[in-house]
């Protein structure tokens, strides 16, 4: 039997009416996706501000005071309390009034003030380790601000002012993405993830839900051949997901900011390749399952638990034990996230991404080859 492309945008045609009829589906479909999208964009980034601390100063001079000044001052810490006994500080850390206590002792000034090193004892809310080592990170680098200034002062004094301060001082140039802004990691990533979740779960759902209710002995009983249903089937939702493609990239340059600095048709031919390839992921599951509910929770743990996980969302891929990279390397989210980062945030061009672009189709064609090979039109 040949293809015919009349035959399959009937299937297309009929699927969706189905989803206008349905209005839950439909809105599943639209927006629950935008509303997921928001949730991590909004929930997920790594910054960590306006983070309280409790001042314990024992000291009291202006040495004290210009140590308290450079955290509140820091842009990151938030000094909310200065208490007068030590046992207040477990209380509030206990609570979780404060994220970090600092104590300043009482010789602190006098040990400045003659060049003599002190310590300050930071502790530190480590109920969230990830979020404790970045306090630590912020609690240091706010020290060597304040270490730089005593150390300036200390050489000029000896030295004479002009002397340039440090014989050797380190320049960093953070590159494509100056402001070390968070959204800029995240926020493309989140169209990778959202893309891989509700989607293919929708397009498993409509799949099996003709096999559970027996509907699909019509087609069956039709000239209908496994390529045309299936691709037929399959093209309303990469309709659907390519629009919520585009509301997602015009949120993320509008609304979060974040550069588009690579070719935007480059981005949108192969997102759309990317959404065909979700969608495959669907409609394989739905056609290795015959309920609903098996392809629900296929669908959940075979997409959005391995793509959180192993794509590269959170954490670079090269940076993974070998087993996570060898796991990496068999989810699409991984390639499209590689793909979107460095299109969008570092402009890179087509020489540097043919691999991850190769890679994302080469997917594609065997999920929809495997499904059409694997569907069988008759009972049993």
């Amino acid at each position: 039997m040949t293809f015919s492309l009349r035959r399959m945008l009937a299937v297309t045609k009929k699927e969706f009416q189905e989803l206008v009829r349905n209005w839950m589906s439909f809105l599943l479909s639209i927006i629950a996706p935008i509303a997921l999208f928001f949730l991590f964009a909004y929930g997920m980034p790594l910054d960590v501000k306006n983070i309280p601390m409790a001042v314990f100063d024992e000291d009291k001079t202006p040495q004290s005071r210009k140590l308290v000044d450079a955290f509140a001052q820091s842009g990151v810490f938030k000094v909310v309390r200065f208490i007068e006994k030590y046992g207040e500080m477990e209380r509030l850390l206990r609570l979780g009034e404060v994220r970090v206590c600092v104590v300043i002792p009482q010789d602190y000034g006098r040990k400045i003030s003659r060049g003599r090193p002190q310590s300050i004892q930071a502790l530190v809310d480590a109920t969230y380790p990830n979020r404790a080592a970045i306090i630590g990170g912020y609690l240091d680098s706010t020290l060597a601000a304040v270490n730089e200034g005593i150390l300036k002062n200390y050489f000029e004094k000896r030295f004479g002012a002009g002397t340039g301060g440090f014989p050797v001082v380190l320049s960093t140039s953070p590159w494509f993405n100056p402001t070390l802004r968070s959204e800029d990691f995240i926020v493309p990533g989140v169209i990778a993830i959202i893309l891989i979740f509700l989607p293919p779960l929708i397009a498993a759902i409509s799949l099996s839900k003709e096999k559970e209710t027996g509907s699909i002995l019509n087609m069956y009983c039709s000239p209908l051949s496994k390529a045309e249903y299936l691709l037929g089937k399959a093209l309303p939702y990469i309709a659907i997901t390519s629009f919520n493609f585009v509301l997602f990239l015009l949120f993320t340059v509008f609304i979060f900011r974040v550069p588009l600095r690579g070719d935007i048709f480059l981005l949108s031919g192969v997102s759309l390749l990317y959404v065909v390839t979700v969608i495959g992921i669907g409609i394989f599951i739905a056609v290795l399952v015959n309920t609903q509910i098996a392809a629900i929770l296929i669908c959940a743990v075979a997409t959005l638990i391995p793509s959180f996980m192993y794509s590269g969302f959170m954490l670079p891929v090269i940076c993974m034990e070998q087993s996570a990279r060898q796991t990496a390397m068999m989810i699409p989210t991984t390639y499209y996230i590689g793909f979107i980062r460095k299109l969008m945030i570092k402009g890179v061009g087509l020489q540097y991404l043919w691999t991850d672009i190769l890679t994302l189709a080469g997917i594609a064609l065997l999920l929809y080859t495997f499904s059409i090979i694997l569907f069988k039109k008759r009972l049993g």
